[in-house]
């Protein structure tokens, strides 16, 4: 039926058509919008996973923090920005503050750490929170499975100075491990280690890092039945 030049509207079947091209070119272009911003959130944790090598190498080679002697500081990767070094109240700040704020084990209030080497709280200087999508935390075994470090309390803020925290150091090795907050932030865990190569685990349908309150992981990482491959997710992966 011809509509009058007075009822210039839409048809209600005009505006059906309308809808339906909408979700069509919705359902067309939302997967690829979140694939798009999860490939991005990889490429960040990549790349801020070579800035924790990079830092690494500049704090055993500049030595860092003043102990005179060459190694790698392998508890709370937190530390490569909040550390003060020997005699100063500086912070070393070799990692940039989201990295450091990203830091899964590291908690921003007071309290006892269970893998952590030290009591320089995240939020004496950021809010803690993912990185693009990611968290961050050191590894805690090497590809043969030895500890990188053992330092099981909280210690005095000028890491240093405190003789109680020599297991915090490795004289030739480290590793960091970033995983996705969520499964749709992010696909695959990465890992690099001394040797300045990063390597990449897929994680499952299941995947779902255990967290706090606040929304921060329980300074956990995910466990081994939500990767692809039967592993720990912790230790550095075997040639194997």
């Amino acid at each position: 039926m011809r509509r009058s030049k007075g009822n210039q509207g839409f048809t209600l079947i005009e505006l059906m058509i309308v809808i339906a091209i909408i979700a069509i070119i919705a359902a067309i272009a939302i997967p690829g919008l979140l694939s798009s911003q999860r490939a991005s959130n990889e490429r960040n944790a990549s790349a801020s996973l070579k800035t924790l090598a990079s830092a690494e190498a500049d704090f055993r080679g500049n030595d860092r923090e003043g102990n005179k002697v060459q190694d790698f500081w392998v508890m709370d990767l937190a530390q490569l920005y909040g550390m003060d070094p020997i005699g100063s109240t500086e912070p070393i700040k070799l990692i940039e503050v989201s990295v450091a704020g990203a830091d899964a084990t590291t908690p921003s209030t007071p309290g006892a750490l269970a893998t952590a080497g030290s009591c320089v709280l995240i939020g004496n200087y950021c809010t803690q929170s993912a990185k693009a999508g990611y968290w961050y935390r050191t590894l805690t075994l090497d590809e043969n499975g030895a500890a990188y470090g053992v330092q099981s309390t909280c210690v005095a803020p000028n890491i240093p100075t405190n003789a109680a925290t020599a297991t915090s150091w490795n004289t030739s090795k480290f590793g960091f491990m970033a995983f996705p907050d969520t499964r749709s932030a992010g696909r695959n865990i990465f890992i690099i280690n001394e040797g300045n190569t990063i390597f990449k685990r897929g994680v499952n349908q299941l995947y779902a890092p255990a967290k706090g309150a606040t929304g921060v992981p329980a300074n956990t990482e995910p466990v081994a039945a939500q990767l692809v491959g039967a592993s720990a997710s912790l230790q550095f992966p075997t040639d194997a």
